[in-house]
């Protein structure tokens, strides 16, 4: 939890910066700018005014948490189905001829390794240029059971078994790659600062009456507003945050795959 505060760091002071930016210029307005005495001077704001803002606010972080965990579920999915595809090579592999058999598992086992020991804590960082990092190894794997499957007198099942595996494991690389680098960004979300701003503001207008309780309020209204948009900030990226997809299911496929390297 220390390690995942620190790096995110720049993104709590940035938001304590936007919050306190934003009750300042929120006080300033209602209290000491050239319109403040005509806001005053208005009558009729009841507290129900400020449902509108609030409900506008509640959908928009709504329909981001959606997109968050959609993320989640496909990241899930995804895996899966990678997984799934190794033990089909794998499993292939032990109806090859013993010098295949050892190429195949061997180029198997360096791809898995790369993913998860390389390329994983790349797509958790979201380090720049490295997101293919396990391409090489993937490529010789590819090379490999292309190679197997274009030997003559192979049997029938086997060259639709590889390529499909390989198809499979070829999609979910470009699935994976583009959850963690172009995944729900707030950058594609201004609604979520504007409807922050409006439901501040609101809040400001409803305390008129007393510059006290409208600082009390507007603080602890910036402080919840930033707490959530702070979870949804640490669960962006289905492979960082409080709940990440790790590489679990792939490393459990190396059991499977390192016996048949003994053979």
């Amino acid at each position: 939890m220390i390690d995942l505060l620190i790096q995110n760091f720049h993104f709590i002071g940035f938001s304590i910066a936007l919050g306190a930016l934003a009750v300042s210029l929120i006080y300033w307005i209602l209290n000491k700018s050239p319109i403040s005495e005509w806001l005053k001077a208005s009558e009729g704001i009841i507290v129900s005014f400020i449902t509108i803002p609030a409900f506008l606010f509640g959908l928009a972080v709504s329909t981001l948490a959606t997109g968050i965990w959609d993320g989640h579920v496909s990241a899930n999915l995804s895996l899966i189905n990678e997984a799934g595809a190794i033990r089909t090579l794998a499993l292939t592999s032990t109806n090859l001829a013993p010098q295949d058999k050892l190429k195949l598992t061997e180029a198997i086992n360096n791809y898995v390794t790369a993913v998860v020991d390389k390329e994983w804590p790349a797509m958790k960082a979201k380090t720049p240029m490295v997101h293919k990092i396990a391409s090489p190894e993937f490529e010789a794997l590819n090379k490999i059971t292309n190679a197997i499957a274009m030997e003559p007198k192979q049997h029938s099942l086997i060259p639709s078994r590889l390529e499909s595996s390989m198809n499979t494991l070829q999609h979910e690389r470009l699935v994976r790659s583009s959850l963690a680098y172009e995944g729900t960004t707030f950058a594609r979300w201004p609604s979520i600062f504007v409807l922050s701003f409006l439901l501040l503001f609101t809040v400001g207008l409803l305390q008129l009456r007393s510059p006290r309780a409208m600082k009390i309020s507007l603080t602890m209204g910036a402080l919840c507003i930033g707490s959530a948009m702070f979870f949804l900030f640490l669960n962006l990226s289905p492979y960082s945050g409080l709940n990440p997809v790790t590489p679990n299911l792939l490393k459990s496929t190396l059991n499977t795959i390192s016996p048949t390297n003994t053979d």
